[in-house]
């Protein structure tokens, strides 16, 4: 019965191939932490110091509010709270249930007109409205008058004519006996707290973890082959072994595997095809895999070399039927991290419907330092 096979592109996971390929790009990471460290501390800086907008100008006013208390009639202290005196400071106070004809906001514009400061443009109603926010930290009685504006002086006059005109507010209401302004702050500009720490913590965080993801999503989808046994689980195909790149040592482990393999397998009298699959254009790939197999136990075998040739892949010779009949078989030299999966498993299709006898794989350019941290040498 023959072998079930996997696919390059839904076989089962080398955790071990995995994650130590990914050891080999873990310089990745730091990187990319300090790019998004960096991409944010720039954004930060533009957004916030380049083409920040013009900064505040702020003082605080604190008023007492004077309820006026009322045994059969209560009292409306209730419906004064931080929302309803914004509503009222900004004269928004048409749907409120507290009703009152003296308008807080007229009087701060009439203020501000005897200060000098006319309704022009920039000192329109809508300025003053966007300046003034009333707030109730806790206790009813007290309230905190800010005022924000870009304009020094225009932000302290628009402080002093509110105020006055809470304090006739509480003289003219009857839900009040008074309304007394405690005291208000020097007009200072407004402290942005500096977080470009955190903006640069955050982008090396979120660098870190677009590099990491990154890193899981493209090994997980790559087709590449690094372990001899995940090359023959893909293409059931024996791995005959793995050749160093030339110029490199071959390490005796894994040049004896070869020598074993070629002795029990070939004869002297064999002729044997190399095709590989990343020869796109003449058969430089399969040559160089051809020398480098010669070189590395051809001393070994003692005469008893097959004979090692290279072709070109069959779909870019007219002759490969012919050639490949005076062989006796073919041997596909792999790149080790090459992206060459889906091309070898459509050369390995096509010499079997040829009728091609496939010796098996040759892993070339092996990294010899990962395969043995692999196979624990």
């Amino acid at each position: 019965m023959a072998a079930k096979r996997e696919n390059y592109d839904n076989e089962i996971l080398n955790l071990r191939a995995f994650y130590l390929t990914l050891l080999r790009k873990i310089w990745i990471l730091p990187l990319f932490a300090v790019i998004g460290a960096l991409v944010a501390g720039i954004i930060y800086f533009l957004a916030n110091v380049v083409y920040a907008p013009a900064r505040n100008y702020v003082t605080e006013s604190t008023l007492y509010l004077y309820f006026a208390y009322d045994e059969n009639k209560g009292s409306e202290v209730d419906a004064y709270n931080a929302y309803t005196w914004n509503i009222l400071v900004k004269d928004e106070d048409t749907d409120l249930p507290i009703k009152t004809e003296d308008n807080i906001l007229d009087m701060t514009m009439e203020n501000l007109e005897k200060a000098g400061y006319h309704e022009v443009p920039g000192v329109s109603r809508q300025v003053v409205k966007d300046s003034l926010n009333a707030d109730i930290p806790s206790d009813v009685r007290v309230m905190i008058l800010t005022v924000s504006n870009p304009d020094k002086e225009l932000s302290g006059a628009i402080a002093a004519a509110a105020g006055d005109a809470l304090v006739k507010y509480g003289d003219l209401n009857d839900a009040f006996t008074q309304i007394k302004l405690i005291g208000r702050t020097e007009t200072k500009m407004e402290l942005i707290p500096d977080r470009m720490g955190v903006a640069v913590i955050l982008g090396a965080v979120i660098g870190f973890i677009i590099a990491t993801l990154g890193l899981l999503i493209i090994r997980s989808m790559d087709d590449t082959v690094y372990v001899p046994e995940d090359a023959e689980r893909r293409y059931s195909l024996p791995v005959l072994g793995v050749l160093s790149s030339k110029g490199q040592e071959e390490p005796s482990f894994f040049r004896n595997e070869l020598l074993l393999v070629f002795k029990d397998k070939f004869k002297a009298n064999n002729k044997i095809a190399l095709i590989s699959a990343d020869d796109k254009d003449g058969i430089d790939n399969a040559k160089r895999a051809a020398e480098r197999l010669t070189e590395v136990i051809g001393n070994g075998l003692a005469g008893e070399m097959p004979s090692v040739n290279a072709m070109p892949l069959p779909g870019n010779d007219n002759e490969s039927r012919e050639k490949l009949s005076g062989v006796d078989g073919v041997i596909i030299p792999v790149k080790m991290g090459e992206h060459n999966g889906a091309m070898t498993e459509h050369l390995i299709s096509l010499l079997n419907k040829l009728g091609c006898k496939i010796y098996g794989i040759v892993i070339v350019d092996a990294d010899m330092k990962f395969l043995s941290r692999y196979l624990g040498l």
